[in-house]
């Protein structure tokens, strides 16, 4: 974003101009040079030019300023009489002229391509010469077609466009740039390009293009600059600034449209989603006022819209191709994750209402995978269990906002399950047999070729049982905590690992010693909101059952050095979709680069917690179910005998 305007410049160029309008109140005058030169480099400059061309608002001199004729329009239109406007020396309009002549003056753009433009001695059309052979004019299509643009280049052989004729063909694979003396760094070397009017070799051009830090003052912005033969940026050197960003006057790299990664920001914001016209349509204003205020870097985002496929989509939501809803842009957009980033955004910047992002993915998919199954009962069965069992929710989970409903893994389970069942009845149907004949030994054996496919069937059997439907039964496959624990000593290895590391990032550290304290699951940390944690009790507290854990003070100095560096106002844990949380799968990923198995060092600390404390207790502080704690004590070999008593009587 462009930074605001100096003050003290902005007067002293009012000042000035004061001295030839001054029927302009210096109030006025201030605005005006504000609006035109908004940043320091074009104030620089527009004070500059006001000194050292004297008269130049009163019509002196003809080489005029693109900012000073800006000034000098607005100097016009607020009614200053002395002030005249520069005119193009060619058609003498007083219109922007951005091109100089070889006479000293200045030409309009109309003009400028009219001085380039000759009729071309091949086509006749008038328009800007592009190359002159054997002493004829030729525009850019009919040299590239001349026979006499080709020949025997006299270094590589090859049959190809010559660039050079003299003193020898050279085509344009070829061709190097002549050695000549740098003016900045006073060597010999190829010309790259000439700035400021000063030929700049290829080793200085590239050093300027690339941020580097300066021997001097030790920021990282464009080296411009010499001093005792090292390369130094500009200001260290007393040159001036030749790479500034015209938008902010920052010093940074500078690739496209001229500017900054800042200042490029609303321009790519405005490409996207402007529609033919050039406007944003209504309904898209919060969109892009959301990506130029609040939407992580400038750079990311650049990447993004150019690269994601979000951005194709973006493009036909501006043009009115594609309707602004949340069934067109999942109908339209096939990936996964970048469908729910895109809706994700939408929903963060007021564009479309809150709902279950999730939940209308997986309906999308319902819809689109149900009718690939072959036989319509087998449908009809699928679309049944899939909303009465597997959703019972199902009918109401889109209007939900997206707090309240499951996760994304979730939803992953079941596309997993009602698959694994669709091929069981299909098996079924290809054996010639029916639900109610088909015999539990081939069932047996269908699971035998396929023993993961237990634990989505089991449920399935059950159901069809008890709407007497089927015989068929699937037993769960036993769980066994047997081997996934940790030794204790190496759990409370793991946590000192997790508080002494310097080098390791807050979200690493707050989600490990969560999981090794308290044993908690990495889906409840994931959903870990900003108002659980309470700050200003002492100790601090996290809340996530019924009544709030007092954390240790490593814990919570880590905690609040998550919260300073947090960027979401819901979540502890902020996600790369905006607005939504971090999914359980990042965590796990960080935690087994730092060697910790989450699911092995939970079962180790809920065993430990209820070998310690009561299950009553253990199930009020983690939120966890009274009959999940009391397994757990059970497990760890804890002497409970008066829970069931204590838990009847509790309120």
């Amino acid at each position: 974003m462009a930074k605001p305007p100096q003050e003290p410049r902005v007067a002293e160029v009012a000042g000035l101009v004061h001295a030839i309008a001054p029927e302009i109140p210096v109030e006025r005058l201030v605005e005006i040079v504000a609006e035109v030169a908004p940043v320091p480099l074009t104030q620089r400059r527009l004070e500059l030019a006001l000194l050292k061309q004297p008269g130049v608002l009163e019509g002196r001199h003809r080489n005029v300023p693109v900012t000073v004729q800006d000034l000098a329009h607005a100097l016009v239109n607020e009614g200053a009489g002395r002030v005249v406007l520069p005119t193009c020396d060619s058609c003498g309009r007083a219109v922007r002229m951005p091109h100089k002549t070889q006479t000293g003056g200045r030409h309009c753009s109309r003009c400028e391509r009219n001085a380039r433009s000759v009729a071309c001695a091949r086509c006749g059309r008038v328009q800007p010469v592009q190359r002159t052979v054997d002493g004829q004019r030729f525009c850019r299509d009919c040299w590239r077609a001349d026979p006499r643009s080709f020949g025997d280049c006299s270094r590589c052989g090859q049959n190809a466009t010559i660039i050079v004729r003299r003193p020898a063909l050279v085509c344009l694979a070829c061709y190097t740039a002549p050695v000549k003396m740098c003016e900045l760094c006073g060597e010999p070397g190829r010309v790259a390009t000439h700035l400021d009017g000063r030929r700049v070799c290829a080793r200085c051009y590239y050093a300027m293009r690339r941020p580097q830090p300066c021997p001097e003052c030790g920021r990282k912005v464009f080296l411009t600059g010499f001093m005792n033969g090292h390369k130094v940026c500009a200001e260290c050197a007393g040159a001036p600034v030749t790479m500034a960003c015209p938008g902010c006057g920052t010093i940074e790299e500078v690739r496209k449209h001229r500017l900054c990664v800042e200042c490029r920001r609303p321009i790519a914001i405005q490409q996207l989603l402007a529609d033919d016209s050039g406007e944003i349509r209504p309904e898209l204003h919060p969109l892009a006022e959301y990506l130029v205020t609040h939407h992580g870097s400038a750079i990311s985002l650049e990447r993004w819209l150019y690269k994601s496929r979000c951005a194709v989509v973006l493009r036909e939501l501006a043009d009115g191709t594609l309707p602004l809803t949340a069934d067109a842009i999942m109908t339209r957009a096939h990936a996964g994750q970048s469908v729910a980033f895109l809706l994700s955004l939408l929903i963060r910047s007021g564009v479309l209402p809150d709902f279950d992002i999730q939940a209308a993915r997986f309906e999308h998919w319902f819809q689109r995978w149900l009718p690939t199954v072959p036989h319509p009962e087998d449908r009809l069965l699928l679309r049944r269990y899939c909303t009465w069992e597997l959703l019972p929710s199902g009918r109401s989970l889109r209007g939900r906002p997206a707090t309240a409903v499951r996760s994304g893994s979730t939803y992953q389970k079941v596309r997993a399950a009602l698959k694994r069942c669709a091929a069981l009845l299909q098996q079924i149907r290809a054996s010639g047999e029916t639900l109610t004949t088909y015999p539990q030994r081939s069932l047996d054996g269908f699971l035998t070729g396929s023993p993961s496919q237990r634990d989505a069937l089991a449920p399935f059997t059950r159901w069809l049982r008890r709407h007497r439907l089927s015989r068929l039964r699937v037993e769960f496959r036993s769980h066994r905590l047997e081997g996934r624990d940790y030794a204790a000593d190496h759990r409370w290895t793991m946590a000192r690992a997790f508080i002494t590391r310097d080098d390791m990032d807050p979200v690493t550290r707050v989600s490990g010693l969560l999981v090794l304290f308290y044993g908690l699951h990495l889906t409840r940390i994931a959903a870990i909101t900003r108002a659980q944690v309470d700050t200003t009790a002492r100790p601090m507290t996290l809340t996530v059952g019924t009544e709030p854990i007092e954390l240790p003070e490593v814990l919570a100095e880590a905690m609040v050095q998550l919260l300073d560096g947090n960027r979401s106002d819901t979540w502890l844990f902020p996600g790369r979709n905006p607005g939504r949380p971090i999914t359980p799968g990042p965590l796990s990923r960080r935690l087994r680069q730092e060697g910790l198995l989450a699911g092995s060092a939970r079962v180790t600390a809920l065993m430990d917690l209820t070998r310690q404390l009561h299950p009553r207790i253990v199930s009020d502080l983690l939120g966890i179910t009274a009959s999940s704690a009391a397994a757990w004590a059970r497990l760890s070999g804890g002497e409970w005998s008066d829970y069931p008593a204590l838990r009847s009587t509790s309120t």
